[in-house]
C-alpha cells in the first residue's frame, strides 16, 4: 500500500465512521527539530478543537509489515478518542491579549534545527538555543493543550517580543514550578521490577518543572542556576536530556566534557523522538561568572 493510497483509504473509512458535518482534513504541521509532518484532524460537529494525529507514524507500521490497514485504522481511532476534548473549549478569549496574558509561557528549542519555524514565531536567541513562547490552555497529567505564539498573533495583539518575554518571566516560574531532585531519588520511586539498571559514581540532579512539560526552560528562571551552584558548592555541567528536563552534574577536575557529548548524542539517537531533542552537547555553568556557556 502506497502512502497516497493509505491516505485515500483512511479518508473514506473515516467519512463512513463519523456522522455528516464532521470536518476531516490533512495538513502539514511544523514540528520541533523536524520537517513538517502530515497531520490528520477530525473536527466533529459541536466541537471547536481537535487533536492532531500524525499519520506517517501509522503508515510506517504498515510499510514495515507490522500492521495491516485495519490495525492502523483501529489505532488511529483509539488515539483520537483518547485525546479528543470532552467538551468544546472557548478559544475566543485568544483574540484579546488581556484574556491570556497570564498564560504566556516560554520554552527552549534548538536554534539551527528550527530555522524555518523561527521565521514564523517571536523568539530570543540563547546560546545555540531559542526561547519561544506559548499559551498554556490547560494541563492534565499526560495531557495538555498549548498554542505556539506566532507573528500573526503578535500583529493582532500589537505586541513586541520583549513584552512577551517580560510576561513569560513572571508566569512560567509561577505556573511551572521548578523541581530539582537527585536522579537516584527519582529512580527509587519505580517499582522494583521496573527500576532502570543505572548506576553512576557522580551525583546527578534532574532539573525540570512539576508538570514535566518543557521543563528544560527552568534554566532560565531568575538566579536559579546560581542558587543551585551554591547548593552544590561548585560549577556544574548541564546535560540537555530533552526539551522537558536537563541533568546537572557538579564539576570536578577529572571530568572530560567529550564523554558527556558522546553520551548525549547516543541518547538523542536511540532514546528520544526527534521533536524531544534539545541539543547534542554539554553546557557548563561557571558560578563565579554566573554564566552558562557552550
Amino acid at each position: 500500500m502506497t502512502y497516497e493510497l493509505f491516505k485515500a483509504t483512511l479518508l473514506e473509512e473515516l467519512k463512513g465512521h463519523f456522522p455528516p458535518g464532521t470536518a476531516i482534513t490533512f495538513q502539514s504541521i511544523p514540528r520541533n527539530n523536524r520537517s513538517p509532518l502530515e497531520g490528520l484532524t477530525i473536527l466533529e460537529k459541536g466541537q471547536n478543537i481537535a487533536p492532531t494525529i500524525y499519520i506517517q507514524t501509522y503508515y510506517e507500521k504498515i510499510a514495515a509489515r507490522e500492521w495491516d490497514f485495519s490495525q492502523a485504522y483501529s489505532h488511529i481511532l483509539e488515539d483520537y478518542y483518547a485525546y479528543r476534548p470532552k467538551e468544546p473549549i472557548d478559544v475566543s478569549f485568544f483574540q484579546e491579549f488581556s484574556h491570556i496574558q497570564n498564560r504566556v509561557m516560554f520554552k527552549l528549542i534548538h536554534y539551527n534545527r528550527n530555522r524555518e519555524l523561527l521565521r514564523k514565531i517571536p523568539h530570543i536567541p540563547f546560546l545555540d538555543l531559542a526561547i519561544v513562547f506559548y499559551c498554556l490552555l490547560y494541563f492534565e497529567p499526560a495531557k495538555s493543550a498549548t498554542i505556539l505564539i506566532q507573528h500573526s498573533h503578535m500583529k493582532l495583539w500589537k505586541l513586541e517580543t520583549g513584552q512577551l518575554w517580560e510576561l513569560a518571566q513572571k508566569n512560567t516560574p509561577a505556573m511551572m514550578e521548578k523541581s530539582c531532585e537527585p536522579l537516584s531519588q527519582l529512580l527509587s520511586g519505580f517499582p522494583l521490577q521496573e527500576q532502570p539498571s543505572f548506576s553512576s559514581p557522580l551525583p546527578i540532579y534532574v532539573l525540570t518543572n512539576r508538570q514535566r512539560l518543557y521543563g528544560a526552560a527552568c534554566i532560565l528562571y531568575q538566579d536559579l542556576m546560581y542558587q543551585l551552584s551554591q547548593k552544590f558548592q561548585s560549577d556544574f555541567y548541564m546535560i540537555p536530556s530533552s526539551i522537558h528536563e536537563v541533568l546537572l552534574i557538579p564539576a570536578t577536575s577529572e571530568m572530560d566534557p567529550a564523554m558527556f557529548n558522546q553520551m548525549i548524542q547516543e541518547v538523542n539517537e536511540t532514546q528520544l523522538e526527534p521533536e524531544e531533542i534539545l541539543s547534542d552537547h554539554v553546557y557548563y555553568y561557571n558560578r563565579s561568572k554566573r554564566e552558562l556557556s557552550l
